[in-house]
């Protein structure tokens, strides 16, 4: 049992104001299924554990249960959704309206999906779902007005509409599509019960149980960098694995490359697997360490006495090889040359390449003592390491061109309607002289354009000109375009 309360927020060492976020209710429970598919006959969800609550000094028993709607349970893409909305709610209106206004072309293209009629199809899906799933929180919903779990049961999306076509967005006279936060989850953005997301990173893991996973540890290392679960409670009432892997070594296989993902991305700390899962009577515990807070220094790490070998033999004996073969190859080889076999090895297993089918501990032995030649085609960790974070540097670079251009796009529509109010709210007589006005100042080639079929238009951008100008002297619109 863990006290989870506190709402104080580590630094993250991107700025601020470049993160996203993610509404801490959200992430501690799961509000979608895993699976891509939902079979037909379950109708419910149920998410439950018991905590310690500093605040009141008692046992909690928590509870969430997610009731399917008309289009069935929601799905690990309408958790994305949900979450690509929240980012837009905070870029569109800083959480100040229930109210969002997206076109599914901009949702799309944050969401990282190809622009397309399906993609189109499946965020009409997905919206269909939150206005239909019911989210029932028993001593599981976290006030943050009043610093209390309370009981609450709701339908995240009250409404929505969608006005745009598939066409990434040319016709520009049609109204904007629209959700309506529902008034629970709305009031939490409000009060705050927010915690920054590195969105970028979290929509960049390729494996649903690594964003899980992430979200929820994300959070939680907010109160402290080192945590020990009970294993079936992480993997069913967290994370959200299905109740069919209740086996230990199940629940570890189905894991292990979501925890892989995220130790390649920095976030975890690297551990051998016997201190990562470690069994307690007749459970199993799961240790979860934050990157770079130097706790992974386990004690059989940490002896100064420890020869660096030992670890290799470690490496070696998780990989099936027997002790003494590992302590004997040690012994015989440096260290570096091991671990470039180890590399190696271990990118076979990952392509599961044949190579390493029958016999995996035998060929990595004859791998170490024949000195196998790398296969062709071979990456190292370290490049491989280096090409995720290039890419997703360069994913991130997309995201921030994307929002500069979605805030350019705003500034320019504040400026168009702000003209035209001014206009609209000039008499007759005020218009005509602003247009002599406006006339006497343009330019040939402003003039120019004011004849043959496009007079109109000319007629409109040499007066909108003129406007623009006397507005940015008083300070209603940018003085530099």
């Amino acid at each position: 049992m863990d006290s989870v309360t506190g709402t104080s927020l580590k630094p993250s060492p991107k700025p601020l104001g470049l993160l996203g976020r993610d509404e801490m209710n959200l992430a501690e429970f799961p509000i979608a299924l895993l699976a891509d598919r939902v079979p037909k006959d379950q109708k419910e969800a149920v998410y439950q554990d018991e905590i310690y609550d500093e605040r009141s000094g008692l046992t909690l028993s928590r509870k969430l249960t997610i009731q399917a709607g008309n289009r069935g349970l929601t799905t690990a893409l309408d958790d994305e959704v949900i979450l690509c909305l929240i980012q837009l709610t905070k870029q569109k209106t800083n959480f100040t309206s229930r109210r969002l206004e997206f076109s599914r072309h901009e949702l799309v293209q944050l969401l990282g999906w190809s622009v397309g009629g399906a993609s189109y199809e499946r965020i009409e899906t997905s919206l269909d779902r939150w206005t239909s799933v019911y989210l029932k929180y028993e001593n599981a919903w976290r006030d943050n007005r009043t610093k209390t779990w309370t009981s609450k049961g709701f339908h995240i999306i009250e409404a929505f509409e969608l006005n745009d076509t598939r066409a990434s967005g040319e016709q520009l006279d049609l109204l904007p599509s629209y959700i309506l936060w529902n008034e629970i989850i709305f009031e939490s953005f409000q009060a705050g019960y927010l915690k920054p997301l590195d969105y970028d990173l979290c929509m960049g893991l390729s494996n649903s149980t690594a964003k899980r996973m992430y979200r929820f540890l994300d959070k939680r290392f907010h109160h402290r960098p080192d945590w020990t679960f009970d294993l079936k409670e992480l993997a069913h009432e967290h994370i959200g694995l299905g109740r069919n892997y209740d086996g230990p070594a199940h629940l570890k296989r189905k894991m292990l490359p979501a925890i892989a993902e995220l130790e390649s991305i920095n976030f975890l700390e690297p551990l051998p697997e016997g201190d990562r899962f470690q069994k307690d009577g007749k459970d199993w515990k799961i240790r979860l360490i934050q990157k770079g807070t130097g706790l992974a220094t386990l004690p059989a790490v940490l002896s100064e006495a420890q020869p660096e070998p030992s670890s290799l033999v470690t490496e070696l004996t998780q990989r099936k090889v027997t002790k003494a073969t590992a302590a004997e190859l040690v012994k015989k080889h440096p260290a570096e040359f091991i671990r470039h076999k180890l590399d190696v090895f271990d990118w076979l297993v990952e392509k599961q390449d044949k190579r390493v089918a029958r016999s995996p501990a035998g060929y990595l032995v004859k791998s170490i003592t024949d000195d196998y030649a790398a296969p062709e085609g071979f990456i190292s960790k370290a490049e491989r390491q280096q090409r995720l974070e290039a890419q997703q540097a360069q994913e991130r670079k997309a995201a921030d061109d994307r929002r500069t251009q979605r805030e350019q796009d705003a500034r320019d529509k504040a400026e168009r309607q702000a003209i035209e109010a001014y206009w609209a709210s000039l008499t007759p007589e005020e218009q005509a002289e602003l247009d002599a006005a406006s006339l006497a100042q343009a330019d040939a080639e402003t003039l120019a354009m004011e004849t043959g079929p496009l007079k109109r238009m000319g007629q409109t951008i040499r007066r909108h000109a003129y406007i623009r100008q006397f507005l940015a002297s008083r300070g209603q619109v940018a003085a530099e375009r």
